[in-house]
């Protein structure tokens, strides 16, 4: 022990070099499943995904999604797949703003929406991410594959031809290697109309004007941060020019056919904020359908669910996005 270095911490989570991990217990409070109804209208509950790796997810749905007798056309819910923010090291779909995210695009769409629980770094390091998160999308086409009757009561009344993919921070790098993942393994009858990727995160050891201007103007989620979230989730031996890291070049992105329209979210104070532009540039040059939002008073963390009015701000691109692409 006495020459074990301590490699990165990040909110406390902390490896040490002879790959010892301590994890605490963060201090922001789970919100706890209600699956109720007994407060409203809308609710949530846990699902296991898979035994063997303890996978899980939160499903967010009206009341009257899980009514067997609401099954005509007219009554069918479209599915949001939501992928959570913390540096594919933290957090989960029960944190305070995974929860209140989803909770709240339920209750402003009446959308079911699945937030999955992929196992995070450094205990799990990448591809496992996207191993579990593509796991996920297999389990709901696995729904999607047996009558109403014989679903998961959630989602009886799931239109699972129209579902959307949306992912924040890490989640929104998720949603990237989810589509493009989609094209080689058959997900039918799963119909994905669109994705939303809000602050995506990537990195690479030449550094960007916006992660240098960061040093001087940090933002909440600082440089060194990132650098150390990295280190915890890539593979051994990899550095940030890894594949799983930096920006998808735009002949990788063509290749991605079809891909469903994509909505990029930026905030101008966000470390990442050179990256994601460089994103959007390559999602262009390779001729897909994006469009970029960028909130100019916003750093890296875009959505604020606790806020009042939240809703009408920084959701309203998405909301109307997803509106378009149901219409398509």
């Amino acid at each position: 022990m006495a020459n074990c270095e301590l490699l990165g911490d990040f909110g406390g989570i902390q490896l040490f070099s002879d790959g010892r991990i301590v994890r605490p217990q963060w201090p922001d409070p789970d919100c706890p499943a209600d699956p109720s109804f007994e407060k409203g209208e809308f609710g949530c509950k846990d699902v296991i995904l898979d035994e063997g790796t303890g996978m899980w997810a939160r499903i967010f749905a009206p009341k009257s999604a899980t009514v067997i007798d609401d099954a005509s056309p007219t009554g069918k819910r479209a599915l949001l797949v939501y992928f959570h923010a913390g540096g594919f090291a933290a957090t989960s779909p029960a944190s305070m703003r995974s929860h209140g995210i989803c909770s709240g695009i339920s209750q402003k769409m009446g959308m079911i929406v699945v937030s999955v629980a992929y196992r995070l770094a450094p205990e799990h390091r990448l591809p496992v991410a996207f191993d579990d998160s593509f796991a996920s999308l297999q389990w709901l086409q696995s729904q999607a594959q047996q009558s109403p009757m014989d679903r998961d009561p959630w989602l009886k009344n799931a239109d699972f031809s129209r579902i959307f993919l949306m992912g924040n921070s890490s989640g929104g790098t998720i949603v990237h290697y989810m589509v493009a993942r989609s094209i080689r393994r058959d997900l039918s009858p799963l119909g994905i109309k669109g994705l939303v990727s809000v602050a995506p995160f990537f990195g690479g050891e030449e550094r960007s004007k916006s992660e240098i201007q960061s040093l001087v103007q940090p933002d909440l989620l600082t440089l060194a941060h990132c650098d150390t979230l990295w280190r915890f989730c890539l593979p051994d031996g990899a550095n940030r020019d890894h594949g799983y890291c930096r920006v998808p070049r735009a002949e990788e992105i063509a290749k991605i056919d079809p891909m469903p329209p994509l909505l990029v979210v930026v905030g101008a104070g966000d470390v990442l904020y050179s990256r994601v532009v460089e994103y959007y540039e390559e999602l262009r040059k390779a001729g897909k359908d994006a469009k970029l939002v960028e909130y100019p008073d916003r750093g890296h963390f875009v959505l604020f669910p606790e806020v009042e009015g939240e809703m009408e701000y920084s959701y309203g691109e998405m909301i109307q996005f997803m509106n378009k692409c149901s219409s398509l």
